[in-house]
């Protein structure tokens, strides 16, 4: 249903595109996940990546880590930041900072895992200056005696200075483990804006490791 309500939600308030006017921006992101629990609490991340454009040039990297910390159990608190290097054709690399708040509930039911997290952060990938809250609801799946996990999301971008939501994300993925605390994932994103005629399609490759 949270899901659901998601999607409902951005059609309500999107534009209506149609496949001529439509600007369509196309991205592959590859990561490390590499996380390290002190305990059942307290969890440490560290997260390189580097994004590339449809001609497969380096369009931006960036390193984040963040600290989680779980008060109550199913519940997290966390905050993160990161440091972004953009760089840029014809004028100077840019490096910016972002830094976030984030709650998250998430909690198993047999196979099925539903998550939702709240984050707050002081700029997005297409607005640097303000501050904004993202809703993101994801829905995991583990498969008996199968190594695969496939999961859904989706999340929605709200401006706070306007109160309105510019962008959704929907994502279709599914995790692979290798071996004990070693796993790949795969991911397709769309990024929808409802303000413009703009979608953004990415691919996105993880490689996640746990201590």
């Amino acid at each position: 249903m949270m899901l659901l309500g998601f999607i409902l939600g951005s059609q309500l308030h999107s534009v209506a595109q149609t496949e001529t006017d439509v600007d369509n921006e196309f991205q592959l992101r590859t990561r490390f996940d590499a996380s390290y629990k002190f305990n059942k609490k307290l969890k440490l991340e560290f997260t390189p990546e580097v994004r590339w454009d449809e001609g497969l040039n380096v369009d931006r990297y960036q390193i984040e880590t963040g600290l989680s910390y779980r008060p109550i159990k199913y519940f997290w608190l966390g905050a993160s930041y990161r440091f972004i290097v953009n760089p840029r054709e014809n004028k100077e690399t840019e490096y910016l900072n972002r830094y976030s708040l984030h709650a998250t509930f998430k909690k198993s039911y047999e196979r099925w895992t539903p998550s939702f997290r709240l984050m707050y952060t002081d700029f997005t990938e297409e607005v640097q200056d303000g501050n904004f809250l993202r809703y993101k609801g994801r829905l995991n799946y583990n498969i008996k005696d199968f190594a695969l996990t496939p999961h859904i999301a989706v999340e929605g971008f709200q401006e706070l200075s306007s109160g309105e939501f510019y962008k959704m994300r929907y994502t279709l993925g599914a995790k692979y483990k290798l071996f004990k605390n070693n796993h790949i994932q795969l991911d397709y994103k769309l990024d929808y804006f409802l303000k413009e005629f703009q979608n953004k399609h990415i691919v996105a490759l993880s490689y996640k490791l746990k201590f």
